[in-house]
């Protein structure tokens, strides 16, 4: 039987998280003939490559596609889709678990609804690999068309749109603008919940509030490049560059009143309390504040042609 999916998984320095990862797409349901797992090593330096060859030997269907150099995101899931065999090209991140039934229903999507959609799930956050939930909360989806924690689109309309910007500067949203691009082509969003995407973010009191305030900084850049290549009132709700969203940043920080200054010492306060939703609310409304103040200030810079 060919190959029907290619699963397309770019990673970078994130062993622990991909070993989860790929262990999860191996237990599918889906006969391992009719789907391959296109791993694109972005230059990883850790063990990644070691661990990816070990995984190879016990399961053929993961291909390892190893990068001779770190070119980001958009260029390895860019190499993997050149060189998918299957008619579906699924899109996960190496941080994130899916349930045994995922790529078996993206391509029941793509049989009974297709041709020329994008199937989507639900993305849930957990703090750990083994911390997944019972149940799907009811509110997991993602307002773009396309997310790469979780998504199917045929290799040709992907190829037809022009597949990643790899002009992207950093980490974030290429995936929701050829998202808008798909859109543009017609292509339409179909969505199942059985198809669901365990995304593995660590609880705030275990990260370090200065890396995380540049991934922020990143993230940015990155919007600021996003509105100036397809200005308009689609691109800012996608960022989340309106007035609402700056309210509700400010709300989650407290009023103003949780700064990247005593963030830390709130966020663990809050949770030896017991209160550990609250403290990651307010942890994530500090990074909502600087992402959008840095991206203010990005947007005041002089324009680089996109």
């Amino acid at each position: 039987m060919s190959v029907q999916v290619s699963v397309v998984v770019p990673t970078f320095n994130r062993a622990d998280l991909l070993d989860a990862c790929l262990r999860a797409l191996v237990a599918q349901t889906l006969s391992a003939d009719q789907y391959e797992i296109i791993v694109a090593d972005d230059g990883s330096t850790d063990r990644t490559p070691a661990l990816l060859a070990a995984h190879h030997e016990r399961s053929p269907h993961i291909r390892p596609l190893p990068l001779p150099v770190n070119r980001g995101r958009s260029a390895a899931r860019n190499a993997a889709i050149r060189s998918a065999g299957g008619r579906v090209i699924v899109f996960v991140d190496s941080d994130v678990i899916v349930t045994p039934e995922f790529v078996f229903q993206h391509l029941q999507m793509h049989v009974h609804s297709g041709p020329r959609i994008v199937s989507r799930g639900p993305v849930v956050s957990i703090p750990a690999p083994d911390a997944i939930p019972a149940t799907v909360p009811p509110l997991a989806a993602s307002p773009s068309l396309l997310n790469t924690a979780n998504a199917g689109v045929e290799k040709s309309a992907l190829m037809e749109a022009g597949l990643f910007d790899e002009g992207f500067p950093g980490y974030g949203w290429e995936d929701f603008e050829l998202g808008q691009r798909l859109a543009a082509l017609g292509l339409r969003r179909v969505f199942s919940r059985q198809a669901v995407a365990f995304h593995v973010e660590p609880d705030p009191a275990v990260q370090e509030v200065g890396s995380a305030l540049r991934k922020e900084e990143e993230r940015a850049r990155s919007a600021a490049y996003f509105l100036r290549k397809r200005p308009s009132f689609e691109t800012r709700l996608l960022i989340q560059l309106t007035p609402l969203h700056r309210a509700a940043y400010w709300i989650q920080s407290g009023g103003g009143a949780i700064g990247s200054d005593n963030a830390r010492r709130v966020v663990v306060g809050l949770q030896r309390a017991g209160l550990r939703g609250l403290a990651a609310l307010a942890f994530r409304g500090v990074l909502n504040r600087h992402y959008l103040q840095t991206l203010r200030a990005e947007l005041k810079r002089r324009p680089e042609q996109p």
